[in-house]
């Protein structure tokens, strides 16, 4: 089989990589130098990721898509055990009141940024062995089934932010894989039914929601960050402060490493550097939608398109955020913020990406005969018997 290279994509993963870096030196190296005695604490625990992250790309690019279908239940279940371990104490590790994370000493991993991406192979994998038939409310509902039990244990953590991504992620790949319409309305319904009053229960997530609303009536309690992100961004005009005078970093931001990078960026290296960071997600998406529409099988396009939409997703509601143009949520900026799960699980992806890409240089994969074959031939029989016994009724 041949096999090539998406430069393309490679370059601008690897230009977000190099930003990143730079920014979490720049955003966390007084408060390391403070608490850490080493102002590049994180920025050598940042490259520790970005270099474990860059061997799982380089292997799983190389690896062939057929290994990872064949593998897929196996990486299904571990993420759903380590999922479970987020609740055992002295295993999981506990943060602003959430319980996301597996503690291993100083190392902390949140399984599910992992089980993002095993989930999306997992369906890519039944819809592709199922294509032609999710008009039928069976398959359509084993297919909903792949996602429910990742969903039912990240959000206790808990993570409304990751579950209603995950849920958008499995909506959406299952409407590029042709569900109808009225299948669509009807999932959608049943998302905002329960949806609102999960998202209701808690009184967290209703001050986020009000704060966004109007975040200069709580400007000392949840709409402080919105503001000093405003401000930060504000300060830093068109061209920034330049790198390293930031002062929202020091004094107003949380963790400015983080979840808040973006504004970061803007106060240092200005709007231009903001709206590069744009372009740069914008010619990631067109990268990873292209490798979609030349994928070699079902499979690989569907997987394509939903891994490409979960890292703009995450980069759209990161940036929306520090921009007061959604609730906060918690979702890092990929490849930029701090933090060695995201920055795995989203190289991961690339990976991913840049297998179906190789691949499609070999061309259509021959479909041959579908494992489910046997299914539409028994299900067809016995409509055809139903119809002719009401036909024999009259």
């Amino acid at each position: 089989m041949n096999r090539r290279t998406d430069f393309w994509l490679i370059s601008i993963v690897g230009a977000l990589v190099t930003l990143g870096l730079v920014m979490v030196y720049s955003a966390s190296a007084v408060v390391a130098g403070e608490s850490a005695d080493d102002p590049a604490y994180f920025l050598k625990r940042q490259a520790a990721a970005v270099a474990m992250g860059i061997v799982l790309c380089a292997g799983t690019a190389l690896t062939p898509l057929a290994t990872m279908r064949r593998w897929r239940l196996a990486a299904y279940v571990a993420c759903l055990f380590a999922l479970v371990l987020c609740f055992v104490p002295g295993i999981q590790y506990r943060a602003n009141g959430a319980a996301r994370w597996l503690g291993f000493g100083s190392l902390h991993l949140q399984p599910s940024e992992f089980t993002k991406v095993v989930v999306l192979v997992m369906l890519a994998d039944f819809l592709d062995r199922w294509r032609g038939y999710l008009g039928d409310p069976r398959v359509l509902f084993r297919a909903v089934l792949i996602p429910a039990p990742a969903v039912i244990l990240i959000l206790p953590q808990p993570d409304f932010g990751t579950t209603a991504i995950l849920c958008g992620l499995c909506a959406l790949m299952l409407f590029v894989a042709g569900m109808r319409l009225r299948h669509i309305g009807v999932l959608v319904g049943a998302g905002v039914a329960v949806g609102v009053p999960v998202m209701l229960a808690q009184q967290y997530r209703i001050n986020r929601v009000t704060s966004f609303l109007d975040p200069w009536a709580v400007s000392s309690g949840e709409g402080y960050h919105t503001i000093q992100s405003w401000i930060a961004m504000h300060s830093g005009g068109l061209w920034g402060q330049g790198l390293g005078n930031s002062m929202a970093k020091l004094y107003f931001l949380p963790e400015p490493w983080t979840d808040y990078i973006g504004a970061v960026i803007g106060e240092e290296l200005g709007l231009v550097a903001v709206l590069l960071v744009m372009a740069l997600f914008a010619g990631l998406l067109w990268r990873g939608l292209t490798i979609a529409r030349h994928a070699r099988d079902p499979f690989g396009m569907f997987l394509a398109a939903t891994l490409t939409a979960m890292i703009g997703l995450n980069a759209f509601f990161n940036l929306a955020v520090i921009m007061g143009m959604v609730p906060p949520k918690g979702l890092v900026l990929p490849f930029i913020s701090y933090g060695a799960s995201a920055m795995l699980a989203n190289l991961w992806a690339v990976g991913i990406l840049l297998a179906i890409s190789a691949e499609a240089e070999a061309g259509p994969a021959a479909l041959g005969r579908s494992p489910a074959e046997g299914w539409p031939q028994r299900h067809e029989i016995a409509t055809a018997r139903r119809r002719a016994a009401a036909a024999g009724g009259h």
